[in-house]
């Protein structure tokens, strides 16, 4: 009987009440082929065709590409290696892919420690624009004493060992692995297990002080040799200070080799 008066009641509904009755319903119904879809989708393990495909950037991949710009940014020769001084916070990106672009690069230079201002794009848009606090160590090849080195000798490889140092922490610049030894002379005496610094080293002369070299002139078609006392040493391309033999004058030089200089008029 009551089933009959709820039919009956119905049955007195006007259309616009239908209408109303039938919104309301709509959010709890779905179309049979969407709930089959997505049955589908789960059962393979699938997000459903709707969802959006984001991705995450974490530290790691972060720190990776920073390292790979700023090394071609500066021409770092050494293997760069960045950490964050600060936690990170995962970036959410609305693709799979990123580009890091550094806008502004620290004041000072590399150093242990600085500031990076960073812009990040993924998939077209711009993620964000930071200014990234950093660590900083560069392993390069450098030169170490293999046993206590004197002031003024002359070194050659059989006194030094090659071994990778963050050069980011000495105090002075390093002797890289890559400059020939013996193009050098000690000027300090250097502890045995030190890296040599580029204040304990001076390019070795190509001329000695006191030695007797050829001086050349040449102007235009015009030109002349005589010989002069050197009264300064210095390696090839330097200037120094001569005495002409004959005339007793003093005149400065280039050092060509290491029995000839030249003068400029």
């Amino acid at each position: 009987m009551r089933a009959l008066l709820v039919i009956a009641s119905l049955t007195l509904l006007s259309a616009p009440a239908f209408a109303q009755l039938d919104r309301l319903l709509a959010p709890l119904v779905q179309p049979s082929a969407t709930r089959s879809g997505a049955v589908r989708a789960a059962a393979r393990n699938e997000p459903p065709a709707s969802a959006e495909v984001r991705a995450t950037l974490e530290a790691a991949p972060f720190l990776a590409e920073l390292e790979k710009e700023l090394t071609a940014r500066m021409s770092v020769s050494g293997e760069l290696k960045l950490s964050l001084t600060r936690p990170w916070q995962p970036v959410t990106l609305p693709a799979q892919d990123f580009a890091i672009a550094i806008t502004e690069l620290p004041a000072g230079g590399l150093s242990g420690a600085f500031f990076l201002r960073v812009k990040v794009s993924s998939g077209g848009e711009l993620v964000g624009d930071w200014q990234v606090p950093l660590s900083a160590q560069l392993w390069q090849e450098v030169w170490i004493a293999s046993s206590r080195l004197d002031r003024g000798q002359a070194l050659d490889r059989s006194m030094l060992a090659v071994q990778k140092v963050d050069v980011l922490r000495e105090r002075l610049p390093l002797v890289s692995a890559d400059t020939d030894p013996a193009s050098l002379d000690l000027t300090m005496s250097v502890a045995a297990g030190r890296p040599l610094t580029r204040r304990d080293v001076a390019g070795r002369p190509v001329i000695r002080k006191g030695q007797i070299v050829e001086v050349v002139a040449q102007q235009g078609l015009l030109a002349i040799s005589m010989k002069a006392l050197a009264l300064e040493s210095g390696a090839a391309g330097d200037l120094i200070k001569l005495r002409n033999l004959e005339s007793r004058r003093e005149i400065n030089a280039q050092i060509l080799n290491e029995n000839q200089v030249q003068v400029h008029f």
